[in-house]
Parts: structure tokens; C-alpha cells; sequence
């Protein structure tokens, strides 16, 4: 009985052993250090930070261009040609000032579906937690009573539900890990553009 007992833990800990290294989310795997690679690569907000990136790039471009304009055409006196090049300045450094706005809004927005997803792995893990409590209630209360027929039953839930909230703080560990590192990596891609 003690040896099946102890076969068992150990396949379920092989198994719940692979189902961590299969199912949960890991950065360590980006050898580079780099943001290439991460899961959080085609999210719709990255995407959108990315053409957000690449507007503010060519806004300044603009703005250069534009400077570079109006400076020629007030050194050679052309009035009406440099108006326009001012005129064109303000819509591009208006353009950048917008670009600059909707990149800090998907980032926020990025942000908070991410603690939305971490508030969420925390609340299952409490709900294993609590899961766990009633069964081992229930098994105190099969003990204090006698039922031997239960108490197998109960302590197989109990090992299960022990493994399932190992596996649940472990992935909520490793979804905030990832989300941490990515956002450092993201904030050092919007630092070179901005």
C-alpha cells in the first residue's frame, strides 16, 4: 500500500513536472535579451505601439525636412514659399505630438490587459487554495466519523488539488516574470524611438 502510494506521488509529480515546463510562459527561453521572440509580440497594442514607433520616425523626419525648408526659403527671401514651410512644420510637429500620445495609450492599455490576465491567474489560484481547504475539512470530518471508504477518496483530491495549486502560483509567477521582463525591454525600444 505505502509503495503504490509513493509510485503514484511520483507520477503525478513527473507529470505535473512536464505540465510546468510545457505550460508555462517563459522569457528565459529569449536568448538574445532582446524583446524578439516573446509572446506578447502580436497583441494588437504592440503592434499598434510599433506603427506608433515608426509615424513619431517619420515625423521627425518631416520636421527636419520642413526646418531645413523654411530655412532656405526665409534666406532667400520667399515669403509666400516660406509660409508654407512654417505652415507644414506645425502639421508635422502637431503630427508627432498625437504619434507620441496614441504610443503612451497602447502602452497603458497594454498594461492593463496584462494586470487584468495577473489579477485573474492570482484569483484561480486563490480558488484552488480554497478548493483545498473544503477538501481537507472534508477529510477531518471522514476521519473524526470513521468512513474509511471516503478517506482514499479524499486524500487523492487532496494531492490533486495540492499539485493544481502548485501549478497555478507557479504559472501566475512566471506570467508576472514575463510580463516584468518584456515591459523592460518594450520601455528601452520606446526610450530609443522617443
Amino acid at each position: 500500500m505505502e509503495r503504490m502510494k509513493i509510485k503514484n506521488l511520483f507520477a503525478i509529480g513527473t507529470m505535473v513536472t512536464g505540465l510546468l515546463l510545457a505550460a508555462t510562459p517563459s522569457f528565459a527561453g529569449n536568448t538574445e535579451g532582446s524583446i524578439e521572440g516573446n509572446r506578447f509580440l502580436n497583441r494588437k497594442e504592440y503592434k499598434d505601439m510599433k506603427a506608433s514607433m515608426s509615424r513619431i520616425e517619420r515625423d521627425r523626419e518631416r520636421i527636419a525636412f520642413h526646418k531645413a525648408a523654411f530655412k532656405t526659403n526665409k534666406e532667400a527671401g520667399l515669403v509666400i514659399e516660406s509660409h508654407m514651410s512654417k505652415k507644414e512644420l506645425r502639421k508635422a510637429k502637431a503630427d508627432l505630438r498625437r504619434d507620441k500620445k496614441y504610443l503612451r495609450i497602447d502602452k497603458c492599455d497594454l498594461q492593463a490587459d496584462q494586470s487584468t490576465a495577473i489579477h485573474q491567474a492570482n484569483l484561480e489560484t486563490k480558488a484552488t487554495k480554497k478548493e483545498l481547504c473544503a477538501a481537507k475539512k472534508e477529510l477531518r470530518k471522514d476521519t473524526r466519523q470513521g468512513n474509511t471508504a471516503d478517506l482514499r477518496g479524499d486524500v487523492a483530491l487532496i494531492e490533486n488539488l495540492e499539485l493544481k495549486k502548485e501549478l497555478k502560483a507557479k504559472q501566475a509567477e512566471a506570467l508576472k516574470d514575463d510580463v516584468y521582463a518584456f515591459f523592460i525591454y518594450l520601455d528601452e525600444e520606446i526610450d530609443e524611438v522617443v
